[in-house]
């Protein structure tokens, strides 16, 4: 799949019909807004959730990163992320 220029602006990715850049230009007006010192600290709340939803729907339609490991390599990547413990290997051991 060929990698797509981004986006500048939120208007612009909407008006591409493309769901992905739409959601990335968000994600991106969220973080200045969020990092803006003139924002009030009443919107923080609100704009931190929907940030996170939007990172949310975003690692939905992203494709996968793939990083040519094998597909044990991918799982353990996976719960190392979430804080448990890479699983061993099956042949570990074995003789």
């Amino acid at each position: 799949m060929p990698r797509q220029q981004p986006v500048d602006g939120v208007t612009a990715a909407a008006a591409t019909d493309d769901r992905l850049a739409t959601l990335k230009a968000l994600r991106a007006l969220l973080a200045r807004q969020l990092d803006d010192p003139s924002t009030h600290a009443r919107e923080l709340a609100a704009l931190t959730g929907r940030l996170q939803s939007v990172l949310a729907e975003i690692a939905e339609l992203a494709p996968p990163v793939t990083t040519g490991g094998t597909p044990l390599d991918e799982v353990n990547a996976r719960r190392v992320a979430r804080g448990a413990a890479p699983a061993r290997s099956t042949r570990a051991g074995r003789s």
